[in-house]
């Protein structure tokens, strides 16, 4: 495959990617914070994939292609994403299960108070006075 061929696979691909992930968003699937940042990766990739001969002195010097050095950085900054996604995941994993108590202990107080409230008498009412 040539350079070029490269660059244009590269390129397609990318705009693929972000054609992908704005569909995605459009149907409200993806929030607006997560479609930026994928966004901004789909661009890294369409620059990385027309710049690529920028990085050529790079990929000389450790004796790979150029797209190869290109892709590395994609993939340093993909593992970038997921990482701050765990840590999303995560904090998202201890709301839920503190609401998830609360809830409990709410449904456990409206129990015992529904309980008390057929137990007792029903209020007395008072005569009302006529003039």
């Amino acid at each position: 495959m040539t350079h070029l061929q490269q660059i244009l696979l590269t390129t397609i691909w990318g705009l693929a990617f972000a054609t992908m992930v704005l569909l995605i968003a459009r149907r409200g699937i993806l929030s607006m914070r997560y479609t930026l940042g994928w966004l901004f990766v789909a661009g890294c990739v369409i620059v990385g994939g027309l710049f690529s001969s920028l990085v050529k002195p790079l990929a000389s010097a450790i004796d790979v292609d150029p797209v190869a050095v290109v892709l590395a950085g994609a993939m340093a900054g993909l593992l970038g994403i997921t990482v701050q996604l765990s840590i999303t995941v995560s904090g998202l994993t201890e709301v839920v299960r503190t609401l998830a108590e609360s809830h409990a202990i709410l449904e456990e107080r409206v129990r015992r108070l529904d309980g008390a409230a057929t137990t007792l008498p029903a209020p007395a009412t008072t005569p009302s006075v006529e003039q």
